[in-house]
């Protein structure tokens, strides 16, 4: 009989007898036998299917890709480094920001000219000055926007946004004159 301390059950003496003992162990080899040709089944029947073999060859072919995939990164990185594409870009749009700010000046400048022209119109030329303030700044923070993201996209949006502006600039003094002239 067992007597329980901790938890666990210590055999007595007398709980086994040799044939129960022998017993047991003839049973456990017989579920090792079992067990071990389940396994010799599967392993089998794994080679058979071809799996354990396909397996390694799309293990092969990924890192075979992965080895490609990384060798035309490093080319292609090492081309743009060769090519000073970046420092070219940079300087383009260092001398675009220039030309923008140059162009708001020159804006500025011609509706400034209105004034002296015709002093009746001060007061839409100061209305005009103001939108071609407002127009130079626009395209100033258009043209630093291109600069800092560096796209070739926000160059000639930023470049089409000056166009537009000394236009609009333009068009607005050339009325102002006109009514100007018909008072």
């Amino acid at each position: 009989m067992a007597t329980r301390t901790g938890g666990r059950s210590k055999p007595e003496k007398n709980d086994f007898s040799p044939e129960q003992a022998a017993e047991a162990v003839k049973e456990a080899a017989k579920k090792i036998r079992e067990t071990s040709q389940q396994v010799r089944d599967s392993v089998k029947t794994f080679k058979d299917s071809g799996a354990v073999t396909e397996m390694a060859e799309a293990t092969r072919d990924a890192a075979l890709a992965a080895r490609d995939t990384t060798r035309d990164v490093r080319d292609t990185a090492r081309e743009v480094r060769d090519t000073k594409v970046v420092a070219e870009t940079a300087s383009a749009l260092d001398e675009t920001a220039n030309a923008a700010v140059e162009t708001g000046g020159a804006a500025k400048d011609t509706v400034e000219q209105i004034p002296r022209s015709a002093p009746r119109t001060t007061k839409a030329v100061k209305r005009g000055a103001a939108e071609a303030r407002k127009g130079a700044k626009t395209a100033a923070r258009q043209t630093e926007r291109a600069v800092k993201k560096g796209s070739a996209k926000m160059r000639r949006t930023a470049k089409r946004a000056v166009k537009r502006q000394v236009k609009s600039v333009k068009r607005k003094a050339n009325q102002q004159k006109k009514k100007t002239r018909k008072r």
